[in-house]
């Protein structure tokens, strides 16, 4: 309770006597949520949601706890823990006034509810009580209905089916969950909430993104590459004025997809008066590039980067700008973020507050998928269901960016995709098809025999420049093993920690514009988006895509006499992951029978998605099932794009790690270190961890420092026991 003997919402900060009240609380979050829903017509749930959401603090009980928190604040001492909820009572209140606000209000801490858990919950005798009680001290004008919209109605013309309702929920959720933030910080860090919003718009970045292309078209080469890059970036900025929807940028390797599919997204939501873009990238090995790029452009404090692997910003570093990054994290409040499709689709399928708070930001954005054709077919069933939900009610437009263009239009036994004629083609198909021809700079060849490793490097070995991708860690191991031990050979997959890769990347491009020996043994990490350009690719047979990606790091360039070549070889020897990728595989190896088959057309991937999946489970998970059941916990915990089978290690690869980890042991785990420790992780499946016991030490909660053998070339050192295929290769 405080001083002048009203209900409070938070006790004072730390340098204050001034207490948080629990009426301006619930009154400024209800506002706060009303203006964050009525970006898509649902202002007044927002308003209930936030003005009941609280509404258990005014249980005598819970203000003795606020007193009590106070006290042994000012006495230095850690506050006690709450043992009187104070979510359920305003949950109760709506589910007799108005029933869809329940689990919102009721999962505003600890996250959404199963529909029949919270059903129970809400109904428990144990609960009558307390609730009594609130409905006594709280104000009778907070406890009724006061406005003359007829909700149900409302939610009517929001919702049509289980599946846009169980997405509605989430959102609105959003909206009360920033709510909320937003205004406890602004009682107990004001400074904090000084330093949020932007310092750039839309209409400046596209400004910039305008500028930096006139100058670039104008002292380029006449090329025909740089031809074809000019018409696909004035094809992007004519098709911007085009309504909201959904759009298919297909554009080849080389094309410049990067900044044209960007200057597409800003002039969109400039024309379109829309808040943001987002640009979602499947792999953390290309984020950087991608970001760098933007950054170059834009400026550094213009792009919010988002995922697992970002940097660290450096503490000392005081600057407002890096501040207000720090805090666009939470709710990305910015008009240009770059994440990962992880970050984004696991978000959008999520019940925790931390997850879902940024969502309502989704609303009025465009959405840039970049290698659209990466995204899991297990899950691809409930991401299509969202992604039209998001375009029809939530005024998002989703442009499907990628060379290799997968089958998501219209409806089928297998697929229930985006409907027929919705997806709007950015580059005419016929203009498409002639930029595909005319940037043609490979050619392919598929021997009739099968491969054994020591054919291979015997064959890779007669080049300077090489690039050899194979499906596995384990064979990736055993074509380094047969090549002659060299300085120039070097080796890519997820057993080197970021930090190491990152390296290698690096060493690798200086190589190839130096035109200095290189021979490098990868794993999937480099196919898709990653900037190398060799003369000679070598491709274990994969899905047809990934192949056409591989190429993709080929005479990259076109700047070689002839064309690059490319060999799609089948090992006799190693294993291809099973599932999914194994019938891929299937469907591709019947594919290159035909002799005609035109692998640099895009026209290709219509046929082979479309057989593709006819073969897979397209929701192999049961995602949508447990949507319309309202299962929240239950969809967050199963729509992984990754099956969580893996534990971290960190690996000692330099000094500042070594001084980090030195002061962890000395103070303590902080969350800041998780982020700062990200570059140096290698996951290793549980059953290699499991046996790795002599090699590792816990030196703080489930952080493992690796103490065993790390190579330079090869990484981390398990013996001689084989390495399995790790499906997450540098998806984060």
């Amino acid at each position: 309770m405080s001083e002048n003997g009203k209900p409070a919402a938070h006790t004072p900060r730390k340098d204050s006597d001034v207490w948080h009240g629990l009426k301006d609380h619930l009154d400024c979050v209800a506002a706060k949520a009303r203006h964050n829903a009525a970006k898509f017509g649902a202002g007044e749930l927002g308003y209930y949601a936030g003005l009941w959401h609280d509404l258990g603090k005014y249980n005598p009980e819970f203000q003795q706890y606020l007193e009590q928190c106070h006290i042994a604040s000012k006495a230095g001492k850690d506050a006690p823990r709450s043992k009187t909820p104070h979510a359920i009572q305003g949950a109760r209140l709506a589910w007799e006034k108005f029933m869809p606000l329940a689990p919102i209000i009721y999962g505003h801490h600890s996250g959404l509810p199963e529909k029949e858990y919270l059903k129970s919950r809400l109904q428990d005798p144990a609960l009558q009580k307390s609730y009594q009680e609130v409905l006594q001290q709280a104000p009778e004008s907070l406890c009724r209905l006061q406005t003359e919209t007829n909700l149900q109605q409302l939610m009517s013309g929001l919702v049509n089916d289980a599946h846009s309702y169980e997405l509605f929920t989430r959102i609105l959720f959003s909206c009360l969950i920033d709510a909320d933030h937003l205004d406890t910080e602004a009682h107990f860090n004001p400074e904090v909430t000084a330093l949020r919003g932007s310092n750039i718009t839309i209409t400046e970045l596209w400004s910039l993104l305008e500028k930096k292309q006139k100058e670039t078209i104008v002292h380029a080469e006449s090329t025909p590459v740089n031809q074809i890059r000019a018409e696909v970036y004035h094809s992007c900025v004519n098709a911007a004025e085009l309504s909201p929807g959904i759009f298919r940028l297909a554009v080849p390797t080389g094309g410049g997809k990067t900044l044209s599919g960007m200057a597409f997204a800003l002039r969109h939501a400039k024309e379109h008066c829309l808040d943001r873009v987002i640009v979602a990238v499947p792999y953390t090995s290309i984020i950087e590039q991608t970001v760098n790029v933007y950054r170059s452009i834009f400026g550094e404090e213009s792009v919010l980067e988002h995922h697992s692997a970002a940097k660290e910003p450096d503490p000392e570093d005081a600057r407002r700008e890096v501040a207000q990054a720090r805090l666009a994290t939470q709710n990305w409040d910015a008009p240009l973020i770059v994440t990962t499709t992880v970050q984004l689709f696991e978000s959008l399928f999520a019940n925790r507050p931390s997850r879902c708070r940024k969502l309502h930001n989704i609303i009025g954005s465009v959405v840039i998928l970049d290698e659209v054709q990466t995204l899991p077919l297990s899950l691809l069933t409930p991401i299509l269901s969202v992604l039209r939900e998001l375009v029809e009610r939530y005024k998002v437009t989703i442009v499907l960016c990628t060379a290799t263009q997968p089958a998501l239009e219209g409806q089928s036994r297998y697929l229930e995709g985006f409907a027929a004629g919705s997806v709007k083609d950015i580059i005419p198909i016929e203009q498409a098809q002639r930029h595909f021809a005319s940037l043609s700079r490979v050619t392919y060849s598929v021997p009739t025999e099968s491969w054994s490793w020591l054919r291979l490097a015997e064959d890779v070995e007669q080049n300077d420049l090489a690039l050899v991708i194979l499906n596995t860690r384990k064979d990736a191991l055993a074509v380094l093993d047969e090549l002659q031990s060299s300085e120039h050979i070097f080796h890519l997959s997820t057993l080197l920690c970021g930090k190491h890769r990152r390296e290698v990347l690096q060493e690798v491009r200086d190589r190839l514009t130096q035109k200095q020996p290189c021979i490098l043994v990868s794993t999937q990490v480099v196919e898709a988006g990653v900037d190398l350009d060799f003369p000679t690719v070598y491709r274990a047979i994969a899905p047809l895509d990934r192949i056409v990606q591989a190429a993709g790091r080929c005479n990259r360039e076109g700047k070689m006499e002839h064309k690059g070549r490319v060999t799609i070889f089948e090992p006799n020897e190693g294993s291809t992951p099973k599932g999914e990728y194994d019938t891929a595989i299937a469907i591709t190896k019947m594919l290159l029978k035909n002799p005609d088959l035109d692998l640099v057309s895009p026209a290709i991937f219509e046929t082979y998605f479309r057989e593709l999946y006819k073969h897979v489970k397209l929701d192999k998970r049961g995602i949508q099932k447990l949507r319309e059941n309202m299962n929240y916990p239950e969809v967050s915990k199963q729509f992984k794009f990754i099956n969580d089978d893996t534990t971290p290690v960190v690996i000692q690869y330099d000094d500042r790690v070594r001084e980090l980890l030195r002061s962890i042991e000395r103070r303590g785990l902080h969350s800041g270190d998780y982020r700062s420790l990200q570059p140096y992780l290698v996951n290793l499946r549980n059953y290699e961890f499991k046996q790795a016991e002599d090699f590792r030490r816990e030196i703080a909660p489930s952080l493992w420092v690796w103490h065993g053998y790390y190579d330079s070339i090869k990484g981390i050192g398990l013996g001689d026991r084989a390495i399995a295929y790790d499906p997450a290769d540098l998806i984060q």
